[in-house]
Parts: structure tokens; C-alpha cells; sequence
């Protein structure tokens, strides 16, 4: 699927699904209220070193070593991350090691993470593998990320 039309997708879902479950459709409206670019996406056989920043939505595949600032980051399933990530929004689905500031968390069954993770809210689905301390921010902190 192109990703031009991704966010009319996503739009849809959010839409359409709104009985089934609220959690996912308030997330789902949220990234694709978002876009105004296209996503930035590390490809699979991308590694870079250094600090990345993003206004938009920036999509991992590859690894990435070094710090992370965003506004929505998605980790996908064949990603390593070593670092820092500060984001509004991040979903794990892959490989972390380091340390996590953002507002809203989501971490995937087939996520792997070891840290510290400072977060506003978080879910995380049955089979997430996560070794490290969390710590709910503040009010004032989770809305100036």
C-alpha cells in the first residue's frame, strides 16, 4: 500500500472501529492526525549512528545507535535501538536498549526492551519481553516533551 494513502486508512479504521475497542481508535487517530509529511523510514538494511530528530512520523526497520527525538516514532519488528529516545508518541515492536521519555507508550507482544523508561500512559500486550525501571511522569513534564 502506498504510503500516501495510509493516513485515509488509518482514518477509516479509526472511524469504522470505534465499538470495538476506544483505546486503539484514540491511538490510531492521534498518528494519523499527525501527518503532514511523508513518514521518514530506516529501512531494514539502514544502520546509522548519530541523533535523529523528526517533526513527523519516523519509521524504524534498521538499527539505530544514538539518540532518538520525535514526534511519533514506530519501532517495527526487525528494528535494534541504543540509546535515547524522547518522543510524544512511541511504539515498540522490536529491539531497545537505553532510556525512554514520552507521552504515550505502546509495546507490542514481540517487543524486546531493556531500560529505563520514563512515560504519561502505556500499554503493553501479553509476551513483551521488558527488563528496567518505569517511572510515570508528571503532568507538567508528559506535556512538554
Amino acid at each position: 500500500m502506498p504510503i500516501v494513502s495510509l493516513k485515509s486508512k488509518l482514518t477509516a479504521v479509526a472511524r469504522g472501529g470505534a465499538s470495538r475497542d476506544n483505546s486503539i481508535t484514540r491511538r490510531l487517530e492521534m498518528i494519523s492526525s499527525g501527518f503532514k509529511t511523508t513518514p521518514t523510514i530506516i529501512a531494514r538494511d539502514l544502520s546509522v549512528e548519530g541523533n535523529l530528530t523528526s517533526t513527523g512520523m519516523l519509521e524504524i526497520e534498521g538499527s539505530i545507535k544514538g539518540s532518538i527525538h520525535g514526534n511519533v516514532v514506530i519501532l517495527r519488528e526487525e528494528s535494534f535501538v541504543e540509546g535515547v529516545i524522547t518522543a510524544e508518541s512511541l511504539s515498540i515492536r522490536g529491539r531497545f536498549e537505553g532510556s525512554i521519555k514520552v507521552k504515550n507508550l505502546s509495546i507490542s507482544s514481540k517487543a524486546r526492551v531493556h531500560g529505563d523508561i520514563e512515560y504519561d500512559s502505556m500499554s503493553v500486550e501479553d509476551g513483551a519481553c521488558i527488563d528496567g525501571q518505569f517511572k510515570r511522569l508528571p503532568i507538567s513534564q508528559a506535556a512538554n516533551n
